[in-house]
């Protein structure tokens, strides 16, 4: 009962860290771009927020075991605070990469809490309609942060004191939940059997695609929006529409996969987003174009993530986790670096060109999935 209600509670509090973050995920590239900081460097900056990501979801696991869930919870709030007012002391890109570097930190410990949150307490029956749920919180939290931006204050300082408002609250309502976390023995290493593990391996693969696809999004789009000569309030609108398509896709095609099969509907959204990359390559209905992207790339995650939980045993779910933004981080850490580099020395549409190399790798990936299962099927 006690767990019944602290779930809207812990969406709430999630809320406002997402909020937060997408807020600042969008302003932080425009800062740089308006401070002459070449291409190349606001991909790394970038990639120093997936760095802190990264080790965030190493840490995780240690810190939840020496504090409890809360508490755990509620340090990365105020660490995500402080460094955003840091931010306004960056005077160069090594201090800008070190307070998205902390920020990277703080956010990937929270989402470790509130997913084994969900994963622990839920059911069989009910944790895939939860995660739905938490997923749908998360995107419309996103949308609410791109949404708010223009009314937030454009003074990096002033714009850190909001983000210390809305971790505030944040920290409130998850000191009213009544999560527990089992503690573990082992370190955050026991993720390297879930990483192995052969069944979930394309889902794990899907995981770090979702993150190549959205970590380059959010370091780069609004940068390409900028090169366009759109306002700061314009990039925000695209953003919305890219972030909105998908958190109304989201629970369709959660339904979808559960009735014809992950692996078919991640087969369909590849090739649905590898026609949208094209179209904005060419500049063909940059609109319908975008729509179709969003709709594809945030819903890739869930089902990639759905996919791997269904290939493990419920005590080893919590490692899954983990083991699934541990690759989703990699994913967000590697591509944004790399992809602004080769912008960098082509030209901004190069952005929509590596998402196309991508989604075809994928679908070739799904593919021989199908033929592997048949083969196995025909096998004595």
């Amino acid at each position: 009962m006690k767990h019944s209600y602290s779930f809207p509670i812990l969406l709430t509090s999630l809320l406002f860290v997402t909020i937060a973050l997408s807020a600042l995920n969008t302003q932080v590239p425009l800062w740089l771009e308006k401070d002459q900081f070449s291409l190349g460097q606001i991909g790394l900056v970038g990639s120093s927020y997936f760095a802190g990501n990264l080790l965030g979801t190493i840490m995780a696991n240690w810190l939840i075991s020496h504090f409890n869930a809360r508490y755990t919870y509620t340090y990365s709030c105020l660490l995500f605070a402080i460094a955003t007012i840091g931010l306004s002391f960056s005077m160069d890109f090594y201090s800008w990469a070190i307070w998205r570097f902390m920020i990277g930190i703080a956010c990937a410990v929270t989402w470790v809490v509130i997913e084994s949150c969900i994963l622990v307490t839920g059911t069989v029956r009910t944790r895939g309609k939860m995660l739905a749920v938490y997923l749908t919180t998360y995107y419309i939290g996103t949308v609410l942060g791109q949404a708010l931006l223009r009314y937030f204050p454009q003074e990096v300082l002033y714009f850190g004191l909001v983000i210390t408002l809305l971790m505030a609250l944040a920290i409130l309502f998850i000191l009213l939940t009544h999560y527990k976390l089992p503690k573990r023995k082992k370190s955050g290493l026991n993720i390297v059997p879930m990483i192995l593990h052969k069944p979930s391996r394309i889902g794990l693969i899907g995981c770090m695609i979702a993150g190549m696809l959205i970590g380059s999004l959010y370091s780069l789009l609004p940068v390409y929006y900028s090169h366009l000569g759109y306002s700061d309030s314009q990039v925000a609108n695209w953003m919305i529409l890219l972030i909105l398509s998908g958190v109304i896709a989201q629970l369709p095609a959660n339904w979808c996969a559960d009735k014809y099969g992950r692996r078919v509907v991640l087969l369909i959204e590849s090739l649905i987003m590898l026609v949208a990359c094209l179209l904005l390559v060419f500049n063909l209905f940059d609109v319908f174009a975008i729509i179709l992207l969003g709709t594809t790339i945030y819903t890739i995650y869930p089902i990639s993530m759905a996919w791997a939980c269904s290939c493990v045993r419920k005590q080893d779910i919590v490692s899954m986790n983990q083991a699934m933004l541990l690759t989703n981080t990699l994913g967000s850490l590697i591509a944004p670096a790399i992809i602004a580099y080769v912008m960098d020395i082509t030209n901004n549409s190069y952005l929509f060109i590596s998402f196309a190399i991508i989604s075809l790798y994928f679908i070739i990936l799904l593919v021989y999935k199908r033929g592997a299962n048949a083969q196995l099927s025909k096998s004595p």
